[in-house]
């Protein structure tokens, strides 16, 4: 999405990178909350710490109960928001209102299937390389687990090889392009841009 001069379109980078970083940590951890991740964890302490400040506002008005961290949703929902308002303002294309709503609630979702795609692939990468239980690695197991359990309940393992990685990739990256993709699809004539 350029527009028309270097200096602006790396400055639109930088902030779509930081964007990203942002909305990349409040869905890990919402992925750590809704898993029971070991809060004792380097990584999900770090997570904690850094998102706590991100999340704070949200989380007056919706204390975090059990193990659905709404307010990460709901924040990183909010700053997709205004991260797609600045795109239209830099750009100077005017976004309907309800495209702007679908843009961020896809691109959120999007944000959490690839997280969850590659925590699996990461996972199935440890596993193989160090199959023996490490705990600076078991946090992946703590975060894979609930998301592959469905998927092994429907398919047990053959021969001794697990086959759910490979399921749940299947139905994460058929969500994307289905699911999402349909939605992104239904949202672009709502754009209020023509093309």
């Amino acid at each position: 999405m350029g527009t028309g001069t270097p200096l602006t379109d790396g400055g639109l980078f930088l902030i779509q990178f930081l964007i990203g970083m942002v909305i990349f940590i409040l869905m890990l951890r919402f992925l750590l909350r809704a898993t029971h991740a070991d809060w004792r964890h380097p990584i999900v302490n770090f997570t904690a710490k850094v998102s706590n400040p991100i999340c704070f506002p949200v989380n007056k008005i919706l204390p975090a109960k059990g193990r659905w961290d709404i307010a990460a949703l709901i924040t990183a929902f909010i700053i997709q928001t205004l991260f797609v308002l600045f795109i239209g303002w830099m750009t100077g294309k005017d976004f309907g209102a309800v495209f702007i709503v679908i843009a961020s609630l896809t691109e959120v979702a999007n944000q959490l299937l690839d997280m969850m795609f590659w925590l699996i692939i990461i996972q199935v990468i440890l596993s193989w390389v160090s199959p023996q239980y490490n705990p600076n690695t078991a946090i992946f197991i703590q975060i894979t687990e609930p998301i592959l359990a469905p998927f092994r309940r429907l398919i047990p393992p053959i021969g001794g090889m697990d086959l759910s990685p490979i399921f749940a990739i299947l139905a994460i990256k058929l969500a994307q392009i289905v699911i999402v993709g349909s939605i992104v699809q239904f949202a672009q004539p709502l754009s209020g841009i023509a093309g």
